[in-house]
């Protein structure tokens, strides 16, 4: 029964993955489906399980068993691209507005120039496989990256920073909070209900210790999550 289980696990997984199954679909009945493949209606549980175990498959009680979303990890300091598509997903993005920002002492302050700094606003929907999972807004200092409404923005802006302008990020600074999505963020990032958003505020380093950009972005927890590793300092 071993290796029947684990074949059929590895054809719903893969139709999971090719995207036959599309998130939110209802499976078949465990009674059809068990047919179809001409398996026992055990042999097919476990398979089910283990799938839903690893978080490809949704049971809700009494409704059936449903595809999951899918859930990308942030573990480290990469860009959005490099997350969604290491996890075998296509990132994409929507700018959403690309402006300029004259004398904000707010600004000023945060990023550490002088007043009277002109600021690139830069607001970016991104998605994975066409799901909308965050929505961007980056405050980004002129004078660091002149003509920057020149590049190509609907990528990686990491690698945007790197090649054409010599910035390597190398950490973040950040704060998370839980915020009840409004109106405008349901609609923009596609919600059928209202559900606490992860919003993070922060600053963008770049190797020699220069502020880069300052961040407010909106992220869906139920695709996108953040792991963080706290050390003890002495």
């Amino acid at each position: 029964m071993d290796s029947l289980y684990l074949r059929l696990k590895k054809d719903l997984a893969g139709k999971i993955q090719d995207q036959t199954y599309k998130p939110g679909d209802k499976l078949p009945p465990e009674r059809t489906l068990a047919k179809d493949y001409g398996v026992s209606r055990m042999t097919l549980r476990q398979a089910l399980k283990e799938l839903e175990e690893e978080g490809a498959l949704l049971r809700e009680p009494g409704r059936g068993t449903f595809v999951a979303s899918p859930s990308f990890l942030q573990q480290n300091v990469k860009s959005f691209t490099e997350t969604i598509r290491g996890q075998g997903y296509e990132p994409t993005t929507r700018i959403l507005e690309f402006s300029t920002i004259y004398d904000s002492q707010v600004l000023s302050q945060r990023l550490g120039v002088d007043r009277g700094t002109r600021f690139y606003k830069l607001k970016r929907l991104r998605l994975g496989s066409g799901t909308p999972i965050a929505l961007e807004t980056l405050y980004i200092p002129e004078e660091s990256c002149p003509g920057l409404g020149e590049k190509e923005l609907e990528g990686s802006l990491y690698k945007v920073l790197e090649e054409e302008y010599g910035f390597t990020v190398t950490n973040i600074s950040c704060q998370m909070d839980a915020v009840m999505a409004n109106r405008s963020l349901m609609e923009i990032l596609q919600l059928g209900k209202p559900m606490a958003l992860l919003k993070v505020n922060g600053i963008t380093y770049a190797q020699n210790g220069r502020k880069l950009f300052y961040e407010e972005s909106w992220y869906r927890p139920d695709l996108y999550r953040y792991q963080v590793d706290i050390l003890k300092r002495n």
